[in-house]
């Protein structure tokens, strides 16, 4: 085979990489002969909060210059709209315990100011339903609404389904109109309540039992007003009785079971961040024996429920997750989760989202938390805002992930604990005339030779085209802040034959996307 050149533009300089042969390995076979598994593009949505600076001062404020006639922060939506958004999570989060979602509609000078008993502050309710929908629709997200199971009732939780989504001439459907909304809102994701298990939250629902009596009682009222809903059941990935219940006695109405995954560090070292991602393998290893303990379709569903039940088997809602290093020392603001990422978050986020990927088969959505300001990939100040390092893999990922999972075998030459610097997956399209290998190298220091290997080719295709993306920064502790960015990315078109393999230079500490096209 002809040496391989791989060409990268930098500052207008061509850089020609050659192999040592002591640089470390991985070899990756990529069997187009096994099976796929559908990735579900809602595993890249986001949640918001009435917290902090996530809503009031992040991605709402009606005095600012930079927002536009809604209250929205121009420069703020249109960094939001870069991440292509497919779902979005509103209102909470555990201050959904004591949110009424009356006092967010209608006039504005109308809407009633509330103490936020939860998070601290005030909260006039001017972002409310119709302002959330509004900003659904202009980063082209479905929309994903929880309602309250503590401080509220079922009717209130059902009367919100039928402001949002009724189409007769009644009550709830008739305000929606007078508020200048004709057409409904065709919310289809519901989340029926939030970490209801949690002793130190305001709840009437700690005990799994009451738990499944009362939402019961909101699923019938809820499903009564739209049968076509989908709804979220609060699951735990901890108390693995608690999700066993509530997969048991509701199965045929939860088509999502909820469980929300922080990487929270034991001390501020890179290594044991990675680490407390790697943890969460052992919480999809449980939630997967559940899953498959669990009917894949439900029998035997009483007509006299006069709703249909659930029509695909239940998969994961992650609807919170996201690296909340509280020993860096590096929060600010409410609760100090004004958080600032270094490049070695970014990584960690990569090595969460390739998580996600080889778990495809259990996960029907997730939900980063949150947007703006508080754990966020975007932050503000009174007059501007920046990219958070974390931005750059939720971006990323976003638009290098393709529809399906393939599973490949990954071959090392380090050591056990060298190993782990390697992480891939592949994702190809629904022709397969697309395919992605996503790959980091989580090593600060250590390039990594990737050979990849293509096997069982569909019939009549070769390769086409091969495109490197990779991202970097200078190091695993640089962070991004108003008006500088330390992440770069360099592309690169790479030569092959169909018939060899291809061999590829992973930088230290890099996120990197290898496109074949196929014909």
């Amino acid at each position: 085979m002809k040496k391989l050149l791989i060409l990268i533009l930098v500052s207008q300089i061509s850089i020609i990489y050659s192999y040592s042969q002591n640089e470390k390995k991985a070899n990756i076979s990529v069997d187009f002969s096994r099976n796929n598994q559908a990735i579900s593009p809602l595993i890249f949505g986001q949640f918001v909060e009435y917290l902090g600076r996530c809503i009031d001062g992040g991605m709402y404020d009606e005095n600012s210059a930079l927002s536009d006639k809604n209250g929205f922060r121009k420069d703020v939506l249109l960094k939001v709209q870069e991440l292509q958004t497919p779902l979005l999570r509103f209102p909470g989060g555990t201050v959904v315990k004591i949110y009424h979602w009356q006092d967010g509609i209608g006039p504005k000078t109308n809407r009633p100011k509330r103490k936020n008993l939860i998070w601290g502050g005030v909260n006039d309710n001017h972002f409310g339903t119709a302002e959330f929908i509004e900003y659904c629709r202009e980063i082209g997200a479905e929309p994903f609404l929880v309602v309250n199971m503590a401080t509220a009732t079922p009717e209130e939780a059902s009367n919100w389904v039928e402001y949002c989504n009724g189409t007769g001439d009644t009550y709830w459907a008739n305000l929606r109109r007078q508020h200048g909304y004709e057409k409904p809102f065709n919310v289809k994701y519901w989340g029926i309540g939030n970490e209801e298990y949690a002793a130190t939250d305001i709840g009437r629902d700690q005990n799994v039992e009451k738990y499944i009596e009362d939402s019961w009682m909101f699923v019938k009222l809820m499903k009564l007003q739209d049968t076509s809903i989908k709804l979220t059941l609060v699951g735990n990935s901890i108390d693995l009785k608690w999700s066993e219940r509530v997969l048991q006695e509701m199965h045929p109405v939860c088509d999502f079971l909820s469980i929300h995954l922080y990487s929270i560090p034991s001390n501020s070292g890179y290594s044991t961040l990675l680490s407390s991602i790697d943890a969460f393998n052992t919480d999809f290893d449980a939630m997967r024996t559940l899953l498959e303990a669990t009917p894949q379709k439900a029998e035997n569903f009483s007509s006299w429920y006069r709703f249909p039940p659930r029509q695909a088997p239940v998969k994961l809602a992650i609807d919170e997750w996201g690296i909340w290093d509280m020993n860096s020392g590096k929060g600010r603001g409410d609760y100090q989760m004004e958080y600032t990422y270094n490049w070695g978050h970014a990584l960690a986020v990569g090595k969460f989202l390739n998580l996600f990927q080889r778990n495809a088969d259990l996960i029907g959505l997730a939900t980063w938390a949150q947007t703006v300001n508080v754990l966020a990939p975007i932050m503000t100040s009174r007059d501007s805002s920046f990219k958070q390092t974390v931005f750059t893999t939720l971006k990323a990922y976003r638009q290098n992930t393709l529809a399906n999972n393939l599973e490949i075998t990954v071959k090392t030459s380090g050591s056990n604990d060298w190993n782990k610097n390697i992480d891939v997956v592949a994702s190809t399209s629904d022709n397969r005339n697309e395919l992605v290998i996503s790959a980091l190298n989580l090593s600060a220091q250590e390039a990594i030779e990737l050979n990849i290997d293509l096997k069982n080719l569909p019939e009549g295709k070769h390769i086409q085209s091969i495109q490197l993306s990779s991202f970097e920064a200078p190091s695993i502790d640089s962070v991004n802040d108003f008006g500088k960015e330390c992440v770069t990315e360099t592309i690169s078109t790479i030569k092959a034959k169909s018939e060899e393999p291809v061999h590829i230079q992973l930088m230290p500490a890099t996120i990197n996307f290898v496109r074949f096209k196929l014909q």
